[in-house]
């Protein structure tokens, strides 16, 4: 959707007595069409030239036909001469540029002659800014009076159905309804405007009677985070309905605006600026402010964008902060972004882009730099505020990665490279007197290091503070993993810029700097508890020799995941078929949004790609639903040890374990095949006897709901008498089922289904156990998720559960 911008303004209107033609002229832009187009100009050798130096020109050419690199045995005439599309046209140009022959007219010309022959390549078609799925609204801020623009086009991908309502339909339907007032703007008046921004504001951080670093007589307040968050919205029907809100009543488009005026009161940055100023300068900040308007999954801005000097305001909508390719916070409605950047104190950190849980679209106001210092211009008093904020965090442009020595954490560390990348990848921000960087009790793993200004380290309600001054830092057990929240507040007592370096950029300057992982990873203490899962725990690690587990370790990418991060996406596999290595936290695995399985400590993802089998992208997404430590282990380092000899014994069972599950030979304890034979069945849910009733299209839905799953002989699969949630299709290996009394267990292999008569409500729970015989390779499918399949397949329940109950289709 292009770059999101507010659209450049329209020409102004011919004026009378000139041609319509002209001025189309005067507003067309060159497009790379032009550069192709046949010209029916020549290359003229004498006319590039000097006068005086044709003679010698001539010679030179003529030294190029010798050589064979220029053809002439077409040249009648002394006047050489080439058409713009003749190849040889470029032959000439260069021997005369060669021998600096050209005069300041011929060096263009010739510029000319080979953008004409090698013309810029097309300009790639636009990459979709926005891809918006079934559910999606556009235009919902439209309805409710919002003068909205897009800055792109919004178009169909392939065929779509819409439902389309539009604005005056809505309002003839609810004419008679109270809530039709909250679709009817009435907008603010000049006069209206200036009295709400010069309603006197009581800031939290008011330190009353006190000086500012020692905050409130009673101590700092207690925490609002949550009361804020949990009020209403404005534009929203519960803030309109609310009688306590400041927006209750107000149409939807008028809150949005006030929205604004509340963000300009509440950012000391802007309101420190003009809290004195005359109406006028109020009247024209204001208007200084752009909107823009952004789709679900659309970007604001982008980490390290040059020439991005602007702050803005989020008036609706919910927005995504990451940082290095990981989420590191949500905003939504008055948060403000970008001050550093409107100050040009340092490039923007972070990259911010619209929630993809959003409904419809999200909007912001822009204040750009050049708009404000314009502003400002004709003020004395406003401009130099804003120059004082300026000096004030100039320091903080004088930073670099040197002030990481005197954090503890980084004091043994001599690799250069490696601090210079943890600075790099840290996120800089500017804070308000009175912002709260950090609250106890608060999750958290990051550390924060200040570059300029100051803040206060407090506890809410207590007299007792820390006043922190440029270099100072704190909370590096949270960055370590040793502490998982907050131990204390801190809030800016100044204008300050901060450095917060985040848990999961620091992984990731280890792994790529080997060099410091020892004395980063040595002060994370949590690692060496006895709770710690080790490596060699894991059944398909279970007879790998100590110095390759060892060296496994080693070589392994630790990783943190914070509450919410998405570890695996749909659709995806894991970053070169490395295998995750739960060390701390939780996962929660679903497909369609049905969770169906609960991961831990010590449990494994994505086994059979590291294996090397044949095992498609995800269907689940595999979210961590607290904070986690992962160990990605790599494929190469097993592999190398596999080609190794002296460790071709050790590891004989996992390269049968491989065999077994990639459909091979499986073997007894002596090395001898097994009575029966392997089957590998891939369509092992397509060729299923539970769906040989169903048809073709309902059960080519199937294998987008299974997950593929792997025991180890012995491991159970369900119990005799629990209730089930999944079958199982066997893809390979074997399966004993058990039945308590019965002294003759049944196997099963490849292509046969178990678990299925609970989740086909047969009965109410299992009838046997199922045991891993052998290595087993099975694609589990949920229960919920096929009744889910079966709610869009009427018929389709009807023929599986009437062939399962015996009453055929």
């Amino acid at each position: 959707l292009g770059d999101g911008r507010c659209p450049s303004p329209a020409p102004p209107p011919p004026e009378p007595g000139n041609p319509q033609e002209a001025l189309e002229e005067t507003y067309k832009k060159p497009t790379w069409e032009d550069f192709v187009v046949k010209k029916k100009e020549e290359v003229i050798y004498t006319a590039y030239v000097k006068p005086t130096d044709i003679n010698r020109a001539r010679r030179k050419l003529q030294a190029a036909s010798e050589a064979g690199k220029l053809d002439l045995s077409d040249q009648a005439t002394t006047d050489w001469r080439w058409s713009w599309d003749d190849p040889r046209a470029l032959v000439v140009l260069d021997v005369l540029e060669k021998n600096k022959l050209l005069t300041p007219w011929g060096e263009e010309r010739a510029d000319a002659v080979r953008l004409h022959q090698n013309p810029p390549k097309p300009p790639p078609p636009p990459v979709p800014q926005a891809i918006l799925g079934s559910g999606a609204q556009i235009g919902h801020l439209g309805m409710m009076g919002v003068p909205m623009v897009l800055s792109g086009v919004v178009r169909a991908r392939g065929p779509v159905h819409l439902v389309v309502l539009h604005r005056q339909v809505l309002l003839e339907a609810i004419r008679d309804c109270p809530e039709c007032a909250m679709f009817q703007p009435r907008g603010f008046t000049a006069d209206e405007t200036l009295e709400i921004l010069q309603t006197p504001v009581v800031r939290l951080d008011d330190p009353g009677s006190r000086p500012p670093h020692l905050g409130p007589n009673t101590g700092p307040p207690v925490h609002m985070t949550e009361q804020l968050q949990a009020a209403p919205k404005a534009g929203t029907h519960e803030a309109w309905a609310s009688p306590t809100s400041q927006f209750g009543g107000l149409p939807s488009a008028d809150a949005l605006e006030l929205v604004l005026y509340n963000a300009i009161q509440n950012y000391s940055l802007i309101w420190d600026l003009l809290h004195d100023a005359a109406p006028r300068l109020l009247q024209s900040f204001v208007k200084q402010f752009e909107p823009r308007w952004l789709l679900p999954n659309e970007v604001v801005i982008v980490d390290e964008e040059p020439d991005a000097d602007f702050l803005f305001v989020v008036i609706h909508g919910n927005f995504v902060v990451t940082l290095e390719g990981a989420e590191i916070d949500h905003i939504g409605q008055g948060a403000v972004q970008g001050a550093a950047q409107l100050l040009k104190l340092n490039d923007w950190t972070r990259t911010v882009t619209v929630n993809n849980s959003n409904r419809g679209e999200a909007m912001i106001q822009v204040l750009r730099r050049s708009k404000i210092v314009s502003t400002l211009a004709g003020h004395p008093v406003p401009r130099l505020r804003f120059k004082e904020v300026e000096d004030l965090l100039r320091d903080a442009k004088n930073a670099d990665w040197q002030i990481l020595k005197d954090i503890p954490a980084f004091g043994n560390i001599k690799e250069r490279k490696f601090l210079k990348r943890v600075y790099k990848d840290a996120d800089i921000r500017l804070y308000c007197p009175g912002d709260y960087l950090a609250e106890a009790d608060e999750p958290a793993p990051s550390l924060i290091v200040l570059l300029a200004g100051t803040l206060r380290s407090e506890q809410a309600q207590t007299l007792f503070f820390v006043e922190l001054q440029r270099g100072d830092w704190c909370f590096q057990n949270n960055i370590l993993g040793i502490e998982p929240t907050r131990a204390h507040d801190v809030v800016a007592v100044t204008h300050c810029m901060v450095m917060v370096l985040y848990r999961h950029a620091l992984l990731n300057a280890v792994v790529a700097h080997p060099a410091a992982r020892e004395a980063v990873l040595d002060n994370e203490t949590w690692r060496v508890e006895p709770s710690v899962p080790k490596l060699g725990g894991l059944k398909v690690f279970e007879c790998v020799p100590p110095p390759v587990l060892s060296r496994m370790e080693l070589e392994a990418a630790p990783r943190y995941f914070k509450q919410g991060s998405i570890i695996q996406a749909v659709g995806t596999t894991i970053e070169d078929d490395m295998l995750l290595f739960l060390l701390r936290g939780d996962v929660k695995v679903s497909i369609l949004g049905i969770t169906t399985r609960l991961l831990g400590v010590g449990d494994p993802i994505g086994v059979h790609r590291y294996m090397g089998l044949d095992a498609p992208p995800s269907n689940a997404e595999i979210v961590a639903t607290s904070p986690c430590d992962v160990l990605a282990v790599r494929r190469s380092t097993l592999a190398e040890a596999l080609e190794e000899e002296k460790y071709e014994d050790d590891l004989a069972p996992y390269k049968n374990a491989k065999r077994v599950l990639g459909g091979g030979e499986i073997l007894d304890a002596f090395g001898f095949p097994v009575g029966g034979g392997a089957k590998y069945r891939p369509d092992c849910v397509e060729k299923s006897e539970v769906f040989k009733v169903c048809s073709e299209q309902f059960v080519s839905q199937i294998p987008q709901l299974v997950e593929e799953l792997a025991f180890w002989p012995g491991e159970r699969l369900f119990q005799q008498g629990d209730t089930g949630d999944f079958m199982y299709f066997i893809k390979a290996g074997r399966i004993r089922l058990e039945v308590l009394g019965r002294k003759k267990h049944e196997i099963v292999g490849g292509g046969a289904v178990v678990g299925d008569m609970v989740c086909l409500d047969q009965v109410p729970y299992h009838v046997e156990s199922a045991f891993a015989e052998t290595h087993v390779w099975v694609r589990a499918l949920h229960k919920k998720l096929l009744r889910r399949a079966l709610s869009s397949f009427p018929e389709e329940e009807k023929r599986l559960l009437g062939a399962a109950s015996g009453g055929g289709g």
